[in-house]
């Protein structure tokens, strides 16, 4: 098979939907190098332009008149592209399929992460929720078939965009294979001289926007003991990182919160696997991609009740009510001074994490595609 790629966030998003893409794509190639894989991009450039050798992919850069309106190349561009090159399929890798057809011979697949915007209206701005709204939904309509990276999004698609079962698969994502590999005490060192990480600490990784917790977070830690309270890693930004400071002073944390922005993908597993647990106290994901790193990082998960927490976090996390400080100090607590529970916690996570494996993942999204190119 010929597969095609919006690729515009696999080289120029470093964080969720660009992780997506470079798992997803990655895995792939890995996996069926007998395809053929074209990444079409307006402009080959930023951090992740250079792919690592034998990776047997091929890049599609836009013209000139593409890259000064990017845009309308990946509406009407793409396409005529994609007409020339006889592809099989076209995956949309982050909710949107261009607004031109590709012809009779190209089955389109679009990856719908989440509908937040539309079950979680009030984190949304108006205008937000109107775009999306129109965009995903004409994207659902279009496609020959929709992945869901949770069956949560499955759900959601169904029944807000009215879309019928048989055309939505679920087909879960993967993380870096990075996360199962254990880091020596060198790069622990390295680590710990270069991020002034604390003896002791929980982990955080997000965006610091409402929705993912970090308020409620830094209020439970403020619940526990002095004597027995490791300190926080925050790892992420956002526009409530002014707030979430003021906080962690007024709660009497002071110097026992550390942000750490964005940190290097190659800085990230280490991080995880020195932390005593990891919390992720979202009100709301499409599948929450930190946990699933986290349970390969051999580190106790807390994470959220509702929404698709279940599904990346399975018998192997603690599970809390978004929004509850007591329940999540009280969650915190039993993980910091149970050890048979933190024992059980990383052996369940384990044997979990390894649904999600690459190979897994990657073989069920090729089957999406073997079946649609069967009912040509």
């Amino acid at each position: 098979m010929h597969i095609g790629f919006d690729a515009k966030r696999f080289f120029h998003n470093p964080t969720g939907l660009g992780n997506y893409a470079r798992s997803t794509i990655f895995g792939l190639a890995e996996h069926f190098p007998e395809h053929r894989y074209t990444l079409y991009t307006q402009r080959l450039s930023g951090p992740f332009c250079t792919l690592p050798a034998g990776h047997g992919l091929h890049v599609q850069e836009a013209c000139p008149l593409g890259r000064m309106f990017p845009a309308l190349w990946r509406s009407l561009g793409i396409p005529r592209a994609a007409r020339s090159h006889d592809l099989d399929i076209y995956h949309g890798l982050s909710h949107e399929l261009p607004l031109t057809s590709f012809g009779p011979r190209t089955r389109t697949v679009v990856s719908m992460h989440d509908l937040l915007f539309l079950t979680h209206p009030h984190l949304y701005p108006w205008i937000d929720r109107q775009l999306y709204a129109l965009k995903y939904r004409k994207s659902c309509q279009r496609a020959d078939m929709i992945v869901a990276i949770s069956q949560k999004t499955a759900d959601d698609v169904h029944e807000i965009f009215e879309i019928p079962r048989e055309r939505i698969r679920v087909a879960y994502q993967s993380c870096s294979p990075a996360f199962s590999v254990t880091r020596g005490p060198d790069e622990t060192a390295r680590l710990r001289g270069i991020h002034g990480l604390p003896e002791r600490y929980i982990l955080f990784v997000g965006s610091l926007i409402p929705r993912k917790g970090a308020q409620t977070l830094i209020s439970a830690l403020a619940q526990l003991p002095r004597s027995d309270r490791p300190e926080l890693v925050i790892v992420g930004k956002g526009p409530m990182e002014t707030a979430l400071r003021d906080q962690a002073l007024a709660s009497g944390l002071g110097g026992q919160v550390h942000f750490l922005g964005q940190v290097a993908d190659a800085d990230l597993p280490g991080l995880y696997q020195q932390a005593v647990a990891f919390a992720y106290p979202s009100v709301g994901e499409g599948f929450g991609i930190p946990i699933l790193e986290a349970l390969n990082s051999k580190v106790p998960v807390i994470t959220s009740t509702g929404s698709c927490f279940a599904e990346p976090g399975g018998d192997a996390a603690l599970y809390t009510t978004p929004g509850d400080v007591p329940e999540l100090a009280q969650a915190l607590t039993r993980v910091l001074q149970d050890s048979a529970l933190r024992q059980d916690m990383i052996a369940r996570g384990e044997r979990h994490a390894r649904n999600f494996h690459i190979s897994r993942t990657s073989a069920a999204l090729m089957q999406v595609y073997a079946d649609l190119c069967a009912q040509r």
